[in-house]
């Protein structure tokens, strides 16, 4: 069962305000002709349900998701034992570890991770 609304002529644009690559591509995204739902997770807490179900949808793990070792994310020491459980306490207490945002489009997920990344959400 699926917790987000998804739908073809709406993107849902989560990201951390920390980051200033996700702030850039919020301006991207901003230019896109659908609905635009925007999450920044420094305001709002997303449900541990809805992070299991980008994570699933990106086909990776939390610990995949976040990036611990960028040097914008706070220090959160050894990570290596860390469980789902331990992930998203984290990120809900430490938003920076969200580097690059997420985009959501219908039943796609993705990591923009370049500018490229984004321009192919905006073209589809």
């Amino acid at each position: 069962m699926t917790v987000l609304a998804k739908h073809k002529r709406q993107l849902l644009f989560i990201y951390s305000c920390e980051s200033s690559f996700s702030k850039e591509m919020l301006a991207y995204a901003s230019a896109v002709d659908k609905k635009l739902q925007i999450i920044n997770i420094c305001k709002e807490k997303i449900s541990d349900t809805i992070w299991l179900e980008i994570a699933g949808m990106l086909n990776v793990t939390l610990g995949e998701l976040f990036s611990p070792k960028h040097s914008n994310a706070e220090d959160v020491g050894d990570v290596t034992s860390f469980d789902e459980t331990d992930w998203l306490k984290l990120i809900n207490s430490k938003p920076s570890l969200l580097q690059v945002p997420i985009v959501v489009n219908a039943d796609k997920a993705l990591r923009i991770k370049e500018k490229t990344d984004m321009m192919n959400v905006l073209d589809n």
